[in-house]
C-alpha cells in the first residue's frame, strides 16, 4: 500500500463493471476489481452565434455527454473465466459501474457509480488484445447522455 508526505494522491481505479446486452438484463461479463485504467471526458456539442460583423454574440450548447474509457484485464476464480471475459455486447448494450470513486461531472453528484446516476451506453468498438507474453486486455469506450436515461433496446424495423 503506498504512503506518502505532504500531499495526498489518487491511487487506483477501484471500481467493478458489468456488460449487459440490449435487453439490459442479461450479463456479458463482469469485472471484479478487474480495471487496469479508465478516463472520463465531460464533452457536448457546440455553436457559436455571430452578428452581421462576424463576431460572437451567443454560445449555444447540447448533447452534453461523458465519454468513458475503459481498459480491463480479463480474470476470474475459474480457468475459463478470463476467456468468457473477453465477449462484448451488441451494440447498444448498456455498462453499469459500482465501487468507483465519488466524481461530480455533468451536474451529477456521481457520475461513475451506475445506481445512483444511471448505465452507460456501449456504442460498440470494443477491442480485445491477446499477448504471447503478458496479460491480455479488454479495451472499450461507453457514453451517458445528460438527457437520455437507458432502458432496453427496441427493436426497429427500418
Amino acid at each position: 500500500m503506498a504512503n506518502s508526505q505532504g500531499l495526498v494522491y489518487q491511487f487506483g481505479s477501484p471500481a467493478s463493471v458489468t456488460m449487459y446486452g440490449i435487453n439490459n438484463t442479461t450479463a456479458v461479463f463482469t469485472a471484479l476489481a478487474s480495471i487496469e485504467s479508465y478516463d472520463i471526458t465531460h464533452e457536448a456539442d457546440t455553436e457559436e452565434v455571430r452578428n452581421s460583423g462576424g463576431e460572437v454574440v451567443g454560445h449555444i450548447g447540447y448533447n452534453e455527454r461523458v465519454t468513458l474509457n475503459l481498459n480491463l484485464i480479463p480474470s476470474g476464480a475459474l480457468a475459463g473465466d478470463p476467456l468468457a471475459f473477453c465477449s462484448l455486447a451488441p451494440v447498444n448494450g448498456t455498462v453499469e459501474i459500482s465501487g468507483a470513486p465519488i466524481i461530480a461531472m455533468m451536474g451529477t453528484a456521481n457520475v461513475l457509480n451506475t445506481a445512483v446516476s444511471g448505465r452507460f451506453i456501449y456504442a460498440g468498438g470494443g477491442s480485445v488484445k491477446m499477448t504471447q507474453s503478458g496479460k491480455a486486455t479488454v479495451s472499450i469506450t461507453v457514453k451517458k447522455y445528460k438527457n437520455l436515461t437507458t432502458a432496453a433496446a427496441i427493436a426497429l424495423n427500418v
